[in-house]
């Protein structure tokens, strides 16, 4: 608890009722065009939205738009929690540099404006898989991407991602170390339930779908959740019946429930969503701002998927099978 926490739950309570509701997606999954799309979110939240080129413009606006919405809760927050804001803004460079890795794997012109790593702007035009990795070299991202520069297996970048993925929650969860034990909790409670979520998805998957060892299935689990390292471990040893049961057992049962087979994870993700949202309602404690950040991520989702349904050419009914939402008859298509 601190001192400006009152104002600060004013502050992200006056944010949240500006973001878009179902409703706004549902008329958004109206349109046949994603000028439609743009046209309704000019109108209804973002006045400032101009036209755009491609889908990969659309992305770096709503990037900026995380960004000002973050910057407008800093000065509600003790420094204590600035290590964790731009920890939990990590996000972003991952994202692009996973998505300059896989063009230049295909050959491809990465479709990103920019990387800017520590003030430094990071050249990835013109480059080659190995090269734009050497790029990275004064980076921390670069001790998670050397050892996959030279190597030309398939597998690779799945390899890179994973570390990444591991790399993120590391350092988000280190960032923790400097608050109260009462905040902790409060990390726990929000972002420990997403790490133990990834974890059951990529422990599962790689039981179901893949021919991946319980040793290497461990070492890209991700440390910092509600499940320590011992029962992660017991996790990845457990023969696929056998993990099931373990989950169906647990506060996560949701996922197997009415005989759900996990693919995507979304189901995951709509679990995560009812979480936050009802926490977000509930609580004035600082997992209020937690949730929130997390509603964040899953507007912004929201209105890409539905772009990129709308792009695609998909009906209203498919788009709105993509939202990531809590609503009745929503498992059905959770996967």
């Amino acid at each position: 608890m601190f001192d400006g926490l009152k104002a600060l739950n004013a502050k992200i309570s006056k944010m949240y009722s500006e973001f878009l509701a179902y409703e706004d997606f549902e008329k958004m999954a109206d349109g046949d065009n994603v000028r439609f799309c743009l046209s309704y979110l000019k109108e209804k939240k973002f006045p400032n939205i101009d036209s755009f080129s491609d889908i990969y413009e659309i992305e770096v606006f709503l990037e900026e738009y995380r960004r000002s919405e973050i910057a407008k809760l800093r000065g509600f927050l003790p420094l204590r929690y600035a290590d964790f804001l731009k920890a939990y803004l990590e996000r972003i460079n991952i994202e692009k540099i996973v998505k300059i890795l896989r063009s230049l794997r295909m050959n491809k012109e990465p479709k990103v404006d920019k990387l800017v790593i520590l003030g430094k702007k990071i050249n990835f035009k013109e480059e080659t898989f190995e090269s734009f990795i050497d790029n990275l070299k004064d980076t921390h991202y670069y001790e998670y991407l050397k050892n996959y520069k030279s190597s030309k297996d398939e597998d690779a970048l799945f390899s890179i991602e994973m570390n990444l993925e591991k790399f993120y929650y590391r350092n988000l969860t280190e960032t923790t170390k400097s608050f109260s034990k009462e905040d902790v909790e409060e990390f726990k409670k929000i972002f420990g339930v997403k790490i133990d979520l990834l974890n059951i998805i990529w422990i599962y998957r790689a039981k179901k779908y893949y021919n991946i060892s319980p040793e290497e299935i461990f070492n890209f689990t991700i440390f910092g959740g509600n499940y320590n390292s011992e029962k992660l471990l017991k996790l990845s040893y457990l023969d696929e019946r056998e993990f099931e049961e373990e989950i169906r057992n647990s506060k996560y049962g949701a996922l197997f429930a009415q005989g759900r087979v996990i693919v995507t994870g979304r189901t995951a993700k709509k679990i995560m969503y009812s979480i936050v949202r009802k926490n977000f309602r509930r609580t004035d404690g600082i997992d209020k701002f937690m949730s929130f950040l997390v509603l964040l991520d899953y507007e912004i989702a929201n209105i890409e998927r539905i772009l990129e349904g709308t792009r695609f050419g998909l009906n209203k009914k498919e788009k709105l099978k993509y939202m990531i939402v809590d609503r009745e008859g929503s498992e059905e298509i959770g996967r």
